[in-house]
Formats: structure tokens, C-alpha cells, sequence
């Protein structure tokens, strides 16, 4: 759950816009041209003819046909009507509109605004995400489910609506900067016991087969095909275990050992990038659990600079141990606007 930047509007009257995306409206709507066809026909089958023993044909297809009616107009009117919705957001308010009605206005001032994006998956696979904003007002909360939204216009909607710290020329906030932090590339590693136990159970796993195979090699009734099969089983399993290794020793490699943040740069190790020359510092969320934690640097020229900065504190310990206050010392030194995060 989080939120990003605010970028303040040129004027007062300066309107921005944030909608359900059409690629997503269409999908839908494809889908429900598959879904409601089968839908009619499968409970014509199932409830009339199979529970009911209704075997009229007239009956038959007059409520299939209903059903058809009725599922084509519920569809239409949710992909074009009630389904989409648009936020339009200036410097005092934020209005919520669902077809042409605005349903909720609330003023900036007296309103917070949070995020959050629930993962869905299917059997593990990922299938899609759930994106909700959260208004809360001292009388009441209200929660949007942003249908439709892709990633990056979610991110935008909440880099306006509530923004990654409050710029201030306030000389107390910047006492100690530059502020430095220093990660640790091998945190989180398996380290000791889990270590050696995993080191022990893949030798075992692979000698184990080696020798099965040689003992069928030595045999005279043997079987071709399943040493084949074996050979493959354990050049497969040696190929992933050493391409993940070599992926995780790429991934440590390229985390920074030092950030450095000051009131004008940003620097990672030797390499340093003023906040004038950016267009955007795009951030993993704090709140955010699992390996997957970066900083992407967008400069105004178009060129994206990504940092890997580990996951979240594990038993090894965390990669980036003062992630969150990082977080938030960058976002009230960089420029109101700049610094986002990323609500994937």
C-alpha cells in the first residue's frame, strides 16, 4: 500500500485526467462475447434440461435467448457505463466520475489518499492485479477499484494524488545531508546451516542419479530410453542450477554499496545524477515484501538507469537496511514531483 508524487499543476484551474484504458475495456468486452453465449447455453443445459427434465425446444431457446439479452445489455452497459470511471484531479479537489456523473468530490486539504494493489493468481501463475484507491475523510473512507487502469496510470494517478514526502526549505530537514546508507550485497543469502543442508541435498540429488546410471549403464539388460532420459534429467537439472546461480551473482553484483543523498544529486557508488537532469526516481514501496525492491532513474532525455536493492529483511538480514528512511529523506530533498513509486 503506498502512494507517490503530486505534481503541481501550472495555475489553479490546471486539470488533470486518469482513466480506465480502452485495451482493457475491450478485453472485457471480448470476453463476455465468448462468456455470455456459453453461459446461456450451459444453464439452459444444465438447469432446464438436465434438473428440470424440460425438454420443449421452444422453451429451450426462448431462455437462452433471454439470457442472451440480458447478459449482452449487462455487458455493454458495464464495458461503456458503469464499469469505467475517470478521475480528474486540480490543486484544491479530486472528482470521481462514473459515465458522465461526477459521484465523489473530495477536497485535497481535508482528504488522505492511499493505495493498494492486490496479485491474483491461478494455480501460482499470476493472472492479474486488483487496483483499489482509498479516500479517507474525517466522515467517512471510500474505496475505488480502478478498473481497467494500467500500471503506469495507476502510478501517475497516485504520484498526484498523495506524493513521496513534503519539499521544504526548512534548514532543520536538511541538517546531515549529504546523508549516506550503505547496503550489503550478500544479505539474505543462505548462509551456515541452510547453506550447507541445501549444498548437501542438490549433491546428494545429483550423485544419486549419476550412480543409478552408471549402475543401469553396467548392466547387460539395460534400457536405452531411460538412460537417455536420466543423462537429460541431470544436464537439465545442472543447467538451471547453474543459471540461477549465475543470475543471482549478476543481480548482487549490479546492487550499489553506497547511496548517497544530497539536496541537489542523488549517487550511487562512483556515479552521480542531479535531480535537474531527471524526469522521475520511480521507487519499490517500503511496504512491499519479497525480493524485488529497485530505484529507476528516468533522465529527460529518455534514458532509464535501474538499481536492484534486494528484498526485505530475511533471515540473512536486509540488503538495504535504511530503506525507509532513504525513502523518505529522498522524497523531501528531490523537487515536489519527482520522486514516484512503483505500484506494480
Amino acid at each position: 500500500m503506498s502512494a507517490a508524487q503530486y505534481a503541481p499543476a501550472v495555475g489553479a484551474s490546471a486539470t488533470r485526467t486518469y482513466s480506465s484504458a480502452w485495451g482493457g475495456r475491450l478485453v472485457s468486452l471480448l470476453t463476455g462475447v465468448v462468456g455470455v453465449p456459453l453461459l446461456a447455453v450451459g444453464l439452459t443445459k444444465l438447469v432446464l434440461e438436465l434438473m428440470l427434465d424440460i425438454d420443449d425446444s421452444k422453451i429451450l431457446i426462448a431462455v437462452c435467448v433471454a439470457i442472451l439479452v440480458i447478459g449482452g445489455v449487462w455487458l455493454l452497459v458495464h464495458v461503456f457505463v458503469t464499469g469505467p470511471i475517470r478521475f480528474e484531479t486540480d490543486a484544491r479537489s479530486v472528482r470521481l466520475r462514473r459515465g458522465p456523473r461526477v459521484t465523489n468530490e473530495w477536497q485535497r486539504d481535508s482528504t488522505i489518499f492511499a493505495s493498494l494493489v492486490e496479485r491474483q493468481s491461478t494455480n501460482g501463475v499470476p493472472s492479474g492485479s486488483v487496483r483499489k484507491v482509498f479516500a479517507t475523510t474525517s466522515a467517512e473512507r471510500t474505496e475505488v477499484v480502478c478498473r481497467w487502469f494500467t500500471a503506469s496510470t495507476f502510478n501517475d494517478l497516485m504520484a498526484d494524488l498523495s506524493p513521496v514526502g513534503a519539499p521544504t526549505g526548512d534548514p532543520a530537514v536538511l541538517v546531515g545531508a549529504p546523508r549516506s546508507f550503505t547496503l550489503d550485497p550478500r544479505a539474505g543469502r543462505p548462509t551456515g546451516a541452510r547453506r550447507a543442508t541445501s549444498i548437501a541435498l542438490l549433491s546428494v540429488a545429483v550423485l544419486g542419479l549419476l550412480v543409478g546410471w552408471i549402475y543401469l549403464i553396467s548392466e547387460s539388460q539395460n534400457d536405452p530410453g531411460f538412460l537417455a532420459f536420466t543423462a537429460i534429467f541431470v544436464s537439465v537439472l545442472l543447467l538451471v542450477v547453474v543459471v540461477a546461480f549465475g543470475v543471482r551473482r549478476r543481480r548482487a553484483a549490479r546492487i550499489p554499496k553506497s547511496i548517497t543523498v544530497t539536496g541537489a544529486t542523488v549517487q550511487f557508488d562512483g556515479t552521480a545524477l542531479y535531480f535537474a537532469q531527471l524526469s522521475s526516481i520511480e521507487l519499490t514501496p517500503p511496504g512491499y515484501s519479497g525480493n524485488a525492491r529497485r530505484i529507476v532513474l528516468v533522465e529527460k532525455t529518455g534514458t532509464r538507469t535501474s538499481y536492484p536493492l534486494g528484498g526485505a529483511a530475511t533471515r540473512g538480514g536486509a540488503v538495504f537496511a535504511d530503506y525507509d528512511e532513504f525513502v523518505g529523506l529522498l522524497g523531501r530533498l528531490a523537487p515536489t514531483g519527482l520522486v514516484r513509486f512503483d505500484l506494480r
